[in-house]
């Protein structure tokens, strides 16, 4: 599988576990997601929504937090 569609997949993949409340796994896939596609992640409005909503979360998982910046949601 090509890294561009392993990137969405697991961007799906993060969806999935937002829409069940299950924040831990969406932050896994996100960073996942950014490991393997970063163009992937940090180009698509529907992520840029997904890592917003991870990043909500009190705490923030570090790694979210990171993309959160890269991205420009945070200072």
């Amino acid at each position: 599988m090509s890294a561009e569609y392993r990137g969405a997949y697991l961007v799906d993949v993060a969806r999935a576990y937002l829409q069940v409340g299950e924040l831990r796994g969406a932050a896994r896939a996100l960073v996942d997601a950014d490991s393997v596609a970063p163009d992937e992640v940090r180009c698509r409005p529907l992520v840029r929504t997904a890592i917003a909503d991870v990043a909500r979360a009190q705490p923030v998982p570090a790694g979210v937090a990171r993309l959160a910046t890269v991205v420009g949601l945070t200072h």
